[in-house]
């Protein structure tokens, strides 16, 4: 009879070594792979910026460019007869308020220089013009000089920034360039890329993908041109309304305030805040002030009650929470610009987890805890 040794049940009965090694969880995985995309991401950071604008700008040009296709127009040369479109009326644009911009920017930059002056002599008026209906209300003001000082200070505080941005005139020129470059080739090459993409998908996610990737094309698409709409309406609002009161530089105001404006609750109140100092400091008097205040005021009304539901609608929101966050964020990233892009795209990657999400829920049987109407989990490729 063989004896049986000791060790040999053991060695016999062991996990082997490859046994041992368990995989990590998938969510640690997960995890691991959101770190290293978001540093990335955070890397390259202008990059990004100037794909998501480009992104956002093919968005914006896709229904024109499907509309040349159903009139059996090749979509290369739908792309490309829309871009040459385009270029003609910025030239024409450019012919007839280029030079009311370039006055406007050349008279704001004469008056730099004395803009402290100028607001302190604004401010002397208003003070005049209050503590002469009310002497009560003296009391309440600072003595000119620390008053003059404080402002000095905060002017040279916030115009500190303005050598660096010139400094980066040549990477402003360079994305002028590069945001068309890639928005044409996205515009034309968008259904190549989705296709590519697809195709490396295992099969038994390939409906899922394309379901979810309609919805997203849809939603984003509705949502991005909606934005942009509601921004030129309210540039053309605040420019005409200004025009109309005679407050200066009309234009640069309107631009600006149609640009703020996709920061909710912050851009009305910056929009609004910089066309009433520019009031206060070309009239001094507290009339006109109170006129720019109306006219923002009924601007932001006119926005909540008609033109945002007819553009952007009630579908798509942030938490107030997540909205602030993004705000912080994109102006640590990348300034003012990082400000107004920040939303939209904190709205966009909103989206697409909520849908994915939802059709994730849907395929495991689960009930959907967040339905959305109108925007329905398509039971079929579409």
């Amino acid at each position: 009879m063989n004896r049986v040794q000791p060790g040999d049940a053991t060695k016999g009965a062991g996990p082997s070594r490859s046994a041992r090694l368990i995989p990590p969880p998938a969510s640690i995985l997960w995890g691991v792979a959101i770190v290293i995309t978001t540093l990335l991401v955070y890397l390259s950071r202008e990059l990004v910026l100037l794909l998501f604008v480009s992104a956002a700008l093919a968005y914006l040009l896709s229904p024109l460019v499907r509309t040349a296709e159903s009139a059996a127009i090749r979509r290369e040369l739908a792309v490309t007869g829309l871009f040459i479109t385009l270029v003609v009326t910025l030239l024409l644009a450019a012919y007839f308020l280029v030079p009311r911009l370039r006055a406007e920017v050349s008279t704001l930059y004469r008056t730099s220089s004395s803009l402290t002056e100028r607001l302190d002599e604004a401010i002397d008026a208003i003070q005049k013009e209050i503590t002469t209906d009310y002497p009560a209300a003296r009391r309440m003001f600072p003595e000119r000089e620390a008053r003059y000082d404080r402002l000095n200070a905060f002017i040279e505080h916030q115009t500190a920034n303005v050598p660096n941005l010139v400094s980066h005139l040549a990477t402003i020129v360079l994305a002028g360039v590069l945001i068309p470059f890639f928005t044409y080739f996205l515009l034309r090459d968008s259904r190549r890329i989705v296709q590519f993409l697809m195709d490396r998908l295992p099969p038994v996610h390939i409906e899922t993908s394309v379901a979810v990737w309609c919805q997203i094309d849809q939603i984003i698409g509705r949502y991005l041109r909606g934005l942009a709409m509601d921004g030129l309406v309210i540039g053309v609002a605040a420019a005409s309304g200004l025009w109309v009161l005679g407050v200066n530089y009309p234009l640069l105001l309107g631009a600006f305030s149609g640009l703020a404006n996709v920061v909710p609750f912050l851009g009305p109140i910056l929009g609004g805040g910089v066309a009433m100092l520019v009031a206060l400091i070309q009239f001094k008097s507290l009339a006109p002030l109170g006129k720019v205040l109306v006219l923002y005021l009924g601007i932001k009304l006119l926005d909540d009650v008609v033109i945002q539901p007819m553009t952007i609608g009630h579908s798509v929101h942030l938490h107030p929470a997540l909205l602030i966050a993004s705000v912080i964020v994109g102006e640590h990233a990348f300034g003012l610009i990082g400000m107004i892009v920040a939303v939209p795209a904190v709205t966009v990657l909103q989206e697409t987890t909520r849908l994915l999400l939802e059709r994730r829920h849907h395929q495991a049987g689960l009930p959907d805890t967040h339905p959305r109407r109108g925007v329905p989990i398509q039971h079929f490729v579409c």
